[in-house]
C-alpha cells in the first residue's frame, strides 16, 4: 500500500509538472481527481462505476439500510453518524468506536463513543466535511443505479483532499476520536460512515427525551393553571418548614420546572442514592442509535452494567454524605452567603462527563486518573442578597435551580440543552504540556458551526411556553430576588445570540504519572444534549 500510496504522489507530480508548460493547464482540484481516478483504477476498478461528477469521490454501498426510512436529503435534517477516516494505506486518522480506537492505543475512560451529531440541511456553515456532506444529501451514482443515504446506510467514501478540509489543512481526530497518525494537508481520505438516524427538530427531540426520563424516574408535575400558583407553589418549596405549613403537595417524587418561566429545566426535590435512577427510558419509536439510553461502550461501561455502576455510584454517595435532609427540615440557601456544590455530571443514557466527587471518579475512572483542580474542594456557589449571576460562572441550569434547593439535601437537577451547552457543545480534545489543540480540526470542532442554527430551533420550539416573555419567577415579576439576581427569559436570550458557551466545570481529566508528560482530556458534550447533575449541597463553613 506505501508503494500504491507514492504511485499516487508520482502522478499528482507529473501532472502538476505538466500544468507549468501547457498552455491549458489542470487545477490542482482537477489533478487530484484523476491521481484518485488512477488509483481507484488500481485498487477498486469495481467502484469507477460509482464515480460521483458532483464532487469527484467514489462511493461503495456497504448496507443500503431500511429501505422504506425517509433519505437524508428529503430534510434539513440533523443527522447522527459514525464515522472512521483512513489514508489510502489504511491509516485511521479518526474513528468514533471505543473498540477500535483501543487498538489504535488512543481510547480514554473520559470519551463518550456515540455517533456524531450533525447539521446536513440545504444550506449550512460547514458543519460537515464536504465528502460526506454531498454523500448525503444528494442523490449518488451506483453502477447503473440511483441511491439515497438513509437510516441505518453504511457506505465508504473516497474523496480527494479538496473535500476533506478547507484551506488543505488536513485532518486528524482529538479528545479519544483519534487513531494514531493525522492525515496531511493534499491527500485523499477513505471514510466509512455508517448513518444512525436524523430528525428535523433537534429542540423537540431532546425535550422528548427529558419528558421520556422523568416520567420513568417519577413523573412530571402537572402544570398550574396560571402563573401565580406556579410561582406560589415553588415559594412553598423553597421556604416550608415541617413546624409552620401543612406538608400536603409541597414535596414529593415529581419533576418540577426549576423556574415556571423556564422550559425544559426540571428539579426533583426529594431525590435519594437510595433509589436508583432509570435510564433505559425512550421508546423503540424514539431510538436512533443502538443503546442510546444505556450506555455500554470503553473500557469500564463496556465490562460493568450501568445498573452495577450506577449501585456503586449509589452506595459511594451515601456513605459519604449520607441520605441527607427532608427538604422541610432543611435551610434555605439564603440562610448563608456561600454554598459549597458536589456533584455528578451525566448525559441521560448514564455516562458520566464530570463529578468533583473523589470516590465517584475511583468507580468510573479508575485510581490512575486524576483532575486538574483538588477535588477535596467543592464548588462554591454564592447565595448572598447582594450576589449576582456574574458571581458564579457556570450554566443556566445551576443558575436558575440552585437558588431554589436546601441545604444538606439531595436533589437531581435535570435540563434539556437549552440551559445547557445548546447547539454549541463542547468539543472533545486532548492536550499536554508539549502540544497544543487544532482548532482547525474539522471533526472536533465542528461546533462552532452548529451554533449558527441553534437560535431559530429554539425560539420556534419554545416560543409558545413562555407566553409573556418571561414574567414568571425567572423573570422581574414574581420571582422578586431571584429573577433580579439571575434574570429571566432576557437573560437565557441573549445566551442563545451568542456562539459561546459558559464552562461550569473544569471537565479536563489529567492521565499522567508523576514523571510522565501528562495527557489532559476535555470530555465531549454533543450539540442539543440534554444532562442531570446529583447534587448535594452544605454551607460553605
Amino acid at each position: 500500500m506505501k508503494f500504491l500510496n507514492r504511485i499516487f504522489l508520482t502522478i499528482c507530480a507529473l501532472f502538476s509538472l505538466s500544468a507549468c508548460v501547457e498552455s491549458t493547464a489542470l487545477s490542482v482540484e482537477e489533478v487530484e481527481n484523476v491521481a484518485l481516478q488512477s488509483w481507484m483504477e488500481i485498487n477498486r476498478p469495481d467502484l469507477l462505476g460509482n464515480y460521483q461528477a458532483n464532487g469527484g469521490y467514489y462511493v461503495e454501498i456497504l448496507d443500503e439500510g431500511v429501505a422504506d426510512s425517509t433519505a437524508v436529503r428529503y430534510e434539513d435534517a440533523w443527522v447522527w453518524f459514525d464515522v472512521t477516516c483512513r489514508d489510502l494505506s489504511g491509516n485511521v486518522a479518526m474513528t468514533r468506536n471505543a473498540d477500535l480506537a483501543r487498538m489504535q492505543n488512543v481510547y480514554t475512560d473520559h470519551t463518550h463513543y456515540v455517533p456524531y451529531f450533525l447539521y446536513c440541511g440545504e444550506s449550512r456553515a460547514n458543519s460537515l466535511p464536504e465528502g460526506i456532506y454531498l454523500s448525503m444529501r444528494n442523490k449518488l451514482k451506483v453502477g447503473d443505479g440511483e441511491f439515497s443515504a438513509r437510516y441505518g446506510t453504511k457506505m465508504r467514501i473516497y474523496m480527494p483532499s479538496s473535500l476533506v478540509s478547507k484551506n488543505d489543512s488536513g485532518m486528524s481526530g482529538d479528545g479519544g476520536y483519534q487513531g494514531q497518525y493525522s492525515l496531511d494537508g493534499g491527500r485523499p481520505m477513505i471514510a466509512e460512515v455508517t448513518v444512525w438516524g436524523h430528525v428535523s427538530n433537534p429542540v423537540a427531540y431532546e425535550d422528548q427525551w427529558v419528558r421520556a426520563f422523568a416520567n420513568a424516574n417519577g413523573g412530571i408535575a402537572p402544570e398550574p393553571e396560571n402563573k401565580e400558583e406556579a410561582a406560589a407553589a415553588s415559594y412553598q418549596r423553597r421556604n416550608f418548614k415541617r413546624d409552620t405549613r401543612s406538608e400536603e403537595n409541597v414535596y414529593d417524587e415529581l419533576w418540577y420546572p426549576a423556574v415556571d418561566s423556564i422550559a425544559g429545566l426540571y428539579i426533583n426535590y426529594l431525590y435519594t442514592p437510595k433509589k436508583p435512577l432509570n435510564f433505559d427510558c425512550l421508546g423503540q419509536d424514539t431510538l436512533v442509535y443502538a443503546d442510546q439510553t444505556v450506555y455500554k461502550k470503553g473500557k469500564i461501561f463496556g465490562t460493568k452494567s450501568l445498573d452495577q455502576i450506577n449501585k456503586e455510584i449509589d452506595e459511594a454517595l451515601l456513605k459519604r454524605f449520607g441520605e441527607g435532609l427532608h427538604p422541610a427540615d432543611a435551610d434555605s440557601l439564603q440562610a448563608t452567603y456561600s454554598a459549597k456544590v458536589w456533584y455528578v455530571t451525566r448525559l441521560l443514557d448514564g455516562f458520566v462527563v464530570d463529578t468533583n466527587i473523589t470516590e465517584v471518579q475511583k468507580i468510573v475512572y479508575g485510581n490512575d486518573y486524576k483532575v486538574e483542580y483538588d477535588v477535596s474542594d467543592a464548588l462554591s456557589f454564592a447565595t448572598g442578597a447582594n450576589s449576582t449571576s456574574s458571581d458564579n460562572s457556570y450554566v443556566d441550569a445551576w443558575l436558575y435551580a440552585i437558588p431554589q434547593m436546601k441545604l444538606g439535601a439531595w436533589n437531581v437537577i435535570l435540563t434539556t440543552s437549552s440551559s445547557a451547552y445548546g447547539a454549541v457543545g463542547v468539543a472533545g480534545s486532548n492536550s499536554s504540556s508539549s502540544s497544543s489543540n487544532n482548532y482547525m480540526d474539522y471533526y472536533n470542532y465542528y461546533n462552532y458551526y452548529n451554533s449558527y442554527y441553534g437560535n431559530g430551533y429554539y425560539n420556534n420550539y419554545y416560543n409558545g411556553y413562555y407566553g409573556m416573555g418571561g414574567m414568571g419567577m425567572g423573570g422581574m415579576g414574581m420571582g422578586g430576588m431571584y429573577g433580579g439576581m439571575y434574570g429571566g427569559y432576557d437573560y437565557y436570550n441573549n445566551y442563545y445570540n451568542s456562539m459561546y458557551y459558559n464552562s461550569y466545570y473544569n471537565n479536563s481529566y489529567n492521565t499522567g504519572s508523576d514523571d510522565e508528560e501528562a495527557i489532559n482530556t476535555t470530555t465531549e458534550v454533543l450539540p442539543y444534549t440534554p444532562l442531570l447533575w446529583q447534587v448535594y449541597i452544605e454551607p460553605a463553613n
